[in-house]
């Protein structure tokens, strides 16, 4: 049986399938990079920082105007870590009835502030260099807090049971580092091929046991120095 010719989609229809596939095919190029974290015993590394850096491609430009947020509350910075890309501004408001003097004397990022919860938040901070950034309190020396500042798109925390995924990723090879709160020199690294028919496996092993957070706290006005 012959089709009539008036009843054959046209050029413009038939195209529409290719253009179906191919904005699949685009989309299938997006690997997925899951990374399992460790400490020196085997256990599970929490709050720690896994990033991936292209090396068959440039990194994708930053977005301008980037920010985030630590804040403090109830006497601990929160959350504990942040992982930023460089060129992104944090705000560090104080959600505590008491003033806190934030510090770093951390190279990547040397800076002195002072966060009064009764008065306007300060300006942000501008972060635009790659490295570990530690954060204390000078009225409340148990506070500690960390930021993490990668130069590259493609970064993540590990979870409770030390996992993370880093999803999107082109196909391709990468450095792939991972870097953890007081831990000693240069992050971890290894060079990955990322597939782009699914996942793609790493694993890190660190070569020390991890502190804990600070715990949070609540405290009365008299155990706070009377700093207001």
């Amino acid at each position: 049986m012959q089709i009539p010719a008036k009843l054959l989609p046209s050029k413009f229809c038939l195209s529409l399938p290719v253009l179906g596939l191919l904005s699949y095919s685009l989309t299938a190029q997006a690997g997925l990079l899951v990374g399992h974290l460790t400490d020196k015993n085997g256990q599970a590394m929490s709050n720690a920082v896994l990033f991936a850096t292209p090396l068959d491609t440039p990194s994708p430009a930053k977005k301008p105007g980037e920010t985030s947020v630590v804040a403090q509350e109830n006497y601990a910075f929160s959350p504990f870590l942040t992982v930023i890309r460089s060129g992104t501004q944090v705000r560090f408001p104080n959600k505590d009835n008491h003033e806190h003097h934030l510090k770093s004397f951390s190279p990547a990022k040397t800076f002195e502030l002072r966060v009064n919860s009764k008065k306007e938040e300060p300006a942000p901070i501008l972060f635009d260099k790659a490295g570990e950034v530690a954060l204390v309190c000078h009225f409340h020396d148990w506070m500690r807090g960390f930021i993490y500042v990668v130069d590259t798109p493609y970064f993540s925390k590990t979870d409770a049971s030390g996992s993370v995924a880093l999803n999107n990723l082109p196909a391709g090879k990468y450095e792939v580092k991972a870097w953890a709160p007081n831990m000693f020199g240069e992050p971890l690294a290894q060079t990955v091929q990322v597939a782009n028919d699914g996942p793609t496996n790493v694993k890190f092993q660190f070569s020390f046991v991890p502190k804990a957070p600070p715990a949070p706290r609540n405290l009365s006005k008299s155990a706070t120095f009377g700093y207001d």
